[in-house]
């Protein structure tokens, strides 16, 4: 058999001497940013609250003082601060106002421990994830709940899957509505179209959520007001402390 230059040593089919056609490799695709990721559930507030509770406890060195000034109120219009509930240096009784990881209103003195500070960033890291666990056990019997009223009723197919099952709020649809009139005199109707539009409620962003007015109780002033003149024998029920013009009634 007459062979080719192209033609194998070892071929005896009309196929071998073809040359293999080379195909153009495709580059892999990249994935997009932002697409094929699982949206995660934005956290609660009292989770964000426990976060910055313990990330303050693991960061501050207990000497940094309230830039707020702290509350004095000693527990009478906030409940007591279930972390550190008085300070050992001076006595103050701390409500819920007065961070654990803050020095003191009154003496200035360090409120943690390291023990202590340690204990608590535990004590912090446990009730976040139990927290975590009540939430996921809330939303996952939310979606059963709402799979429960989607079997319960037919669902046409093609129709939209419910905003519960799939963690995305609803957007409002815009409806077009068509009015048939007809006028009197001329005895013609016309066909109008309105289309409305719905406002979509925009959900209030973090920081309006977390901006909290608290009432704080300032401290009591260094000096003890008292009174600075003799009481008046004639008049022992005088206020001594403003000066008042007593009018006889005549």
């Amino acid at each position: 058999m007459h062979r080719t230059a192209w033609s194998k040593a070892a071929g005896s089919v009309p196929s071998d001497r073809l040359r293999p056609a080379q195909r153009p490799q495709q580059a892999p695709q990249k994935q997009s940013k932002g697409k094929g990721k699982t949206q995660e559930p934005s956290k609660s507030k009292t989770i964000r609250k426990l976060e910055s509770l313990a990330e303050g406890v693991r960061k501050s060195s207990g000497r940094e003082k309230d830039p707020k000034g702290g509350c004095f109120c000693q527990a009478r219009e906030h409940d007591l601060s279930p972390y550190t509930a008085i300070c050992r240096g001076c006595g103050l009784i701390l409500c819920t106002i007065n961070l654990p990881y803050y020095a003191c209103p009154h003496c200035s003195a360090v409120l943690l421990s390291d023990i202590a500070r340690s204990s608590l960033s535990a004590r912090f890291d446990e009730e976040i994830s139990k927290q975590v666990a009540i939430e996921e056990e809330e939303r996952s019997r939310a979606v059963q709940q709402a799979r429960d009223a989607e079997g319960a009723f037919p669902v046409l197919p093609g129709s939209a899957t419910p905003s519960v099952l799939s963690g995305t709020p609803s957007r409002p649809v815009a409806q077009t509505h068509k009015v048939l009139s007809l006028n009197s005199k001329t005895k013609k109707y016309t066909v109008s179209s309105y289309t409305n539009t719905p406002v979509s409620s925009r959900p209030a962003s973090r920081a309006e959520s977390e901006v909290e007015e608290v009432h704080r109780v300032p401290a009591p002033p260094p000096e003890v007001d008292f009174a600075k003149r003799t009481p008046d024998r004639n008049h022992p029920w005088n206020n001594m402390r403003m000066e008042l013009l007593y009018v006889p009634v005549k």
